[in-house]
């Protein structure tokens, strides 16, 4: 779910501190944690090579010994004594396949506890870096401004406020950075379309920003009022909808069932389409939709969902504060 912005400090904290990974859940981590145990230095070199080599060491002394058949048969019975007298070679194979098998159910674990994706160290250093000059921006901004103030005789509070607060400068500079930090953790080759849309009373109204700016939006704000669109069941649901391959989406047989609109003049659409809701702390209503779309089928995936709302919700917290000082603005001009 897309992230409702508390005033609450932990909250944000919260959500901020979440791991960057996606495809996760308890019974990988269940998994994670017998790894651990596993690969701590005395297991490792103590328990586990007791656990794998003993049992089949036994079985195949106690096969090859002959002064261990009275033994096994005083304790196990005649039959399994003459079991391993008669099938010696078939207990060595066995001893064989119960150290490959164990191995294997290990990796299996090893490698089931593996999130779906996970984001690497160079990846979450783009998306704070991306973050560092949108703050940067701002803060050269706050100096500009108060460099000139310096100089000045008398100074008006509105003006200081008009001069420091430039939100669509801003909230342009965040588009361009979600489309980057997408665009750096892809592995499609895909080409991706990021934009903003305000929301009034449930519906979009305009498009306030998008990126690259050379590639405008393909469909209208009208277009995507419509109730099939992704965006709108976006805003109804207040959470983020992946809509991985659009093509297949735009061809279910039942329309109520969509939630991609397929637009007049494109029959050959392709590629993937996710939409974020941006909610109001206040009002706990939309006020805004990110879009991001890319050409390729697939390259946004449903099951990376929680790792996409990680990253966005680095942005969107700014977003939020942007369009609060844009209201904040233009009621003072």
């Amino acid at each position: 779910m897309a992230l409702n912005y508390k005033n609450s400090a932990n909250s944000v904290g919260e959500q901020l501190m979440r791991n960057p990974v996606a495809g996760d859940n308890r019974l990988r981590q269940i998994c994670r944690a017998f790894v651990r145990f596993a690969e701590h230095w005395f297991v490792k070199n103590f328990l586990r090579p007791v656990f794998f080599l003993m049992p089949p060491s036994l079985v195949t002394w106690a096969t090859m010994r002959e002064g261990v058949q009275s033994e096994i048969t005083r304790l196990f019975g005649s039959e399994v004594a003459g079991f391993l007298d008669d099938s010696a070679l078939l207990v060595l194979i066995g001893a064989y396949l119960y150290i490959v098998i164990l191995k294997s159910i290990y990796g299996a674990i090893e490698n089931y506890s593996k999130p779906g994706r996970e984001l690497g160290r160079d990846d979450v250093l783009a998306i704070l870096h991306s973050v560092n000059v949108v703050v940067g921006d701002k803060m050269k901004r706050f100096c500009r401004t108060l460099d000139s103030i310096g100089r000045r005789e008398e100074v008006s509070a509105q003006d200081v406020f008009q001069s420091i607060t430039q939100p669509d400068q801003q909230i342009g500079l965040l588009v361009s950075a979600v489309h980057g930090a997408f665009d750096f953790i892809d592995n499609t080759g895909a080409y991706f379309r990021v934009g903003l849309l305000t929301v009034e009373e449930g519906k979009p109204i305009e498009w306030a920003q998008f990126y690259p700016p050379e590639r405008p939006p393909r469909a209208s704000e009208s277009d995507l009022a419509h109730p099939g669109s992704t965006v709108m069941n976006s805003i109804r649901s207040k959470r983020t909808v992946i809509v991985e391959d659009i093509n297949k989406e735009v061809k279910k047989r039942k329309k109520q069932d969509r939630r991609y609109l397929k637009l007049h003049n494109r029959d050959d659409e392709q590629g993937s389409q996710l939409c974020y809701p941006v909610v109001d702390p206040s009002t706990r209503e939309v006020v805004l939709v990110l879009t991001i779309a890319g050409d390729k089928q697939c390259c946004l995936r449903e099951k990376h969902l929680e790792l996409y709302e990680w990253i966005i919700d680095h942005y969107s917290v700014r977003l939020t504060l942007e369009h609060r000082l844009y209201l904040l603005r233009e009621k003072t001009l």
